[in-house]
């Protein structure tokens, strides 16, 4: 069987805390797709991401964990959508228009987190997911992430570090 690659790996230039294979301080996550329209995230949580309390993982990380898997997912589809392979002619970007959350359970910091996303709509400059993040089999956060395309013009002159 051959090895999937993650989402991540195929975007250039992206130095996203949450998901930038650039930023070697980010968290790195990676996402898969398991059809068409749906992919999962496997994150597991360092002791540093915790809330105030210890055992629980930091809503702030979930969230990103969260708005980073689903913006990854609408960049990979606005390049199906060109007919391009991720990562390859002009650059196609998407950015969070609107990120909503709710936490149902606190999220166990000593395991694994699994994200479950599907796409739900699809415009040429809009991309809507809906979000699940389970922790120990139970679902604890679900969320609605809208998508908007940006131009590559927000990508000129950025930073060198």
């Amino acid at each position: 069987m051959q090895q999937q690659i993650a989402i991540q790996d195929l975007i250039p230039n992206n130095h996203c805390y949450g998901c930038g294979t650039k930023n070697e301080l980010g968290l790195q996550i990676k996402s898969y797709w398991q059809s068409e329209i749906e992919a999962h995230c496997d994150f597991q949580p360092s002791h540093h991401h915790c809330a105030g309390p210890t055992h629980f993982l930091n809503g702030g990380i979930i969230s990103t964990i969260i708005d980073c898997h689903c913006v990854c997912m609408a960049i990979a589809k606005g390049y199906q959508m060109k007919g391009q392979p991720v990562g390859q002619g002009e650059p196609v970007w998407f950015a969070t228009g609107n990120l909503n959350l709710s936490f149902l359970k606190p999220v166990s910091i000593t395991s694994n987190v699994i994200l479950k996303a599907k796409i739900t709509e699809v415009h040429e400059k809009k991309i809507v997911i809906r979000c699940e993040l389970y922790s120990q089999q139970d679902l604890c956060c679900q969320a609605e992430v809208i998508a908007v395309k940006v131009p590559n013009e927000w990508f000129i002159g950025e930073s060198s570090n």
